[in-house]
């Protein structure tokens, strides 16, 4: 009898069956982004995704847009793909320790920046975020005690994550030691520019006699620095002692314009893509071995201000490896 070819939908057939093999061989890890339009979490996503190519993985990125259920929901379908590892920032504690039990349950380790839980495996720290004597937020708080004694200070926190709120602690903390009198704080919940400036706004017809505004990201520091100019009054920038100062963090590339122009103060630039390289090393270090104990790493941070602005370099230029990247000691 005559040799039977295969039809052309039983090759169709064979060639998915190959695909969808091919797809379940590949070692697939996600990140959840807590909102994916902020610059320093596209730093973070870009520097997972080269690490990604270096490694031969699959990557994917989804973005929980501030919103924790939708959060939940991506954890799930990254999940439902067959993840290897995912990265994420929890925005709700609670909210997500269901799913990040499933992921536990079916071994998928859970590296959480900046969050930690019964379920995450590792987590990635900026060095701002212990709060240790002597760290960021203190040598921030003596820059501006040593120009400006005492002087009267409001804190901008943001919407209520825990490591923005832990972080606005801190400063709070450190600003009072350094004796610093933090006259208000408002929270900028909806973390947006627009709504820095209108909250600023209002708090220099409360408090014309502030001298510094500390906010918990750059976007939010912009805003206020556009209102403070707005009003008439200048942005200290080292030289112009009658300047307010106008700090933010995060070290976005318009937040370090602005300092080179001199309408910001500073930022404590976090290192956003020696960040993304943090959490793919994490990842890789509890798939490789996932009984074994992993320790947190943390990332160094630094302040930039007119003083070395002069030095900043983009991220993906600093020369940073997955195994070399600065780590705070």
């Amino acid at each position: 009898m005559p040799r039977l070819l295969p039809s052309a939908v039983g090759l169709a057939a064979l060639a998915a069956t190959a695909i969808c093999g091919a797809a379940r061989a590949e070692t697939l890890v996600g990140y959840v982004s807590p909102t994916a339009a902020q610059p320093g979490q596209q730093l973070v996503d870009l520097a997972i995704n080269q690490a990604a190519k270096e490694k031969g993985w699959s990557y994917r990125v989804l973005d929980a847009n501030l919103s924790p259920d939708r959060q939940v929901s991506h954890i799930d379908t990254l999940l439902t793909l067959g993840a290897k590892a995912i990265g994420t920032w929890s925005l709700d504690n609670n909210a997500v320790a269901g799913v990040y039990s499933r992921a536990r349950a079916q071994n998928v380790p859970i590296i959480g920046l900046i969050s930690v839980g019964a379920d995450v495996t590792n987590t990635v720290y900026w060095d701002p975020n212990l709060c240790k004597p002597g760290g960021p937020f203190d040598q921030q708080a003596a820059w501006i005690a040593e120009r400006k004694p005492g002087a009267k200070v409001i804190v901008f926190g943001g919407p209520p994550v825990e490591s923005i709120v832990n972080n606005t602690n801190c400063f709070t903390q450190a600003a009072k030691a350094a004796g610093l009198d933090v006259i208000d704080r408002v929270d900028n919940t909806k973390d947006s520019t627009a709504s820095a400036a209108t909250l600023a706004a209002d708090q220099l017809i409360r408090f014309p006699d502030v001298q510094v505004f500390w906010a918990y990201n750059d976007s939010t520091a912009l805003g206020i620095s556009a209102s403070v100019i707005a009003s008439g009054k200048s942005i200290f920038d080292g030289k112009n002692e009658d300047g307010v100062q106008v700090f933010g963090m995060n070290g976005d590339n318009d937040a370090i314009v602005a300092v080179k122009e001199g309408r910001l103060t500073g930022t404590i630039d976090t290192d956003a893509y020696a960040t993304g390289l943090a959490m793919a090393l994490a990842m890789d270090r509890a798939m490789a071995d996932p009984s074994a104990k992993q320790e947190p790493i943390v990332v160094a941070s630094k302040l930039f201000t007119g003083d070395n602005i002069e030095t900043w370099k983009p991220g993906p230029e600093r020369g940073y490896t997955l195994e070399n990247f600065p780590m705070a000691k």
